[in-house]
């Protein structure tokens, strides 16, 4: 015979491994010791998270709402849009900003100092000056050997050309060009060059005013000869920088000071535009110097560049 109290145990054990209710589902007690004193552990349920991946394709492509990236088609096009005009206003006030810079700057800034690329450079609605004889092989340069004639012998045929020219036209004044109206023009030591204004029809130019903006950035030289009573087109040479200005030496004008009568201007077919000739002296031999010629009058200035090398005579250095 059972005692009772086992019996009683037996009856509570069967109740302990009855099945459970969690969150729904039927899930049997599980027994992990065999008194009732020990705790028993339930599994919990685990809810599957949704993946990253899905999320992130839904944002880029939403078929649900037909939308990129949370926008529709309609709202990007008016994105792209509204972004092309911006762009375009943008750049039209850039522009208009530096149009209006750069015209206070031409006006404003000493063009003295300014470094050029090129050779030639005339100015706005200017005319061109040509001197003679830098471009006799169609480059604006001048170079022979200090004491060799047959050097610069093309130099002086240009020059005799020039002025035989000059003196069909009108009677040309010799002590107008003082040294450089002779050959050899003072090829050697003190070499000319002579510059005149290169013909253009119905072209006008008138004196420059000293109270002008143009004559506020002109050399010292040029406003000395605005004050005179002399209303010229005046032309000034100098280094084309600082380095050709401290070793390009004298220079010296015929006639001085060296200008354009405006009144003879526009010419006609039959008129030769008058000279002006440029002596150079004590210039640093065996160095080549960049200089240029400017005209300064009311539209100008108008310039025109040329190269001087005359290379040292080998005889003089060995002796």
């Amino acid at each position: 015979m059972v005692p009772k109290s086992k019996g009683k145990k037996r009856s509570d054990m069967k109740k302990s491994l009855s099945p459970l209710k969690v969150g729904g589902r039927d899930i049997p007690a599980i027994q992990v010791a065999t008194t009732s004193k020990e705790p028993v552990h339930l599994p919990t349920e685990v809810t599957p998270a949704k993946p990253k991946r899905r999320k992130c394709l839904k944002y880029l492509y939403n078929r649900e709402n037909k939308t990129f990236c949370g926008r529709t088609c309609k709202s990007w096009l008016a994105i792209v849009c509204y972004s092309i005009m911006y762009i375009l206003f943008l750049s039209t006030y850039t522009l208009i900003f530096l149009f209006g810079s750069l015209t206070a700057l031409k006006y404003t800034s000493n063009y003295q100092t300014v470094d050029k690329a090129e050779l030639l450079t005339y100015g706005e609605n200017g005319i061109g000056l040509s001197a003679t004889p830098a471009s006799v092989n169609g480059v604006p340069l001048i170079w022979y050997r200090s004491g060799k004639s047959e050097d610069y012998q093309k130099y002086t045929s240009a020059l005799d050309r020039l002025l035989q020219k000059n003196r069909r036209k009108r009677e040309l004044n010799n002590t107008d060009l003082g040294p450089c109206a002779y050959p050899p023009y003072g090829f050697g030591d003190q070499p000319c060059i002579i510059i005149k204004i290169n013909k253009q029809l119905k072209w006008k130019g008138n004196p420059l005013e000293p109270n002008s903006a143009r004559a506020n950035n002109a050399p010292t030289e040029v406003k000395k000869w605005l004050r005179s009573d002399k209303k010229m087109l005046w032309l000034h040479c100098t280094g084309f920088h600082s380095y050709d200005k401290e070793h390009v030496g004298h220079i010296k004008y015929y006639p001085d000071p060296p200008g354009f009568d405006p009144d003879i201007f526009p010419l006609d077919m039959q008129s030769k535009s008058p000279l002006v000739a440029v002596q150079i002296s004590n210039f640093t031999v065996g160095i080549s110097l960049a200089i240029e010629c400017k005209l300064w009058y009311d539209k100008g200035p108008s310039s025109v560049d040329f190269i001087l090398y005359v290379a040292p005579d080998i005889r003089t250095e060995i002796q």
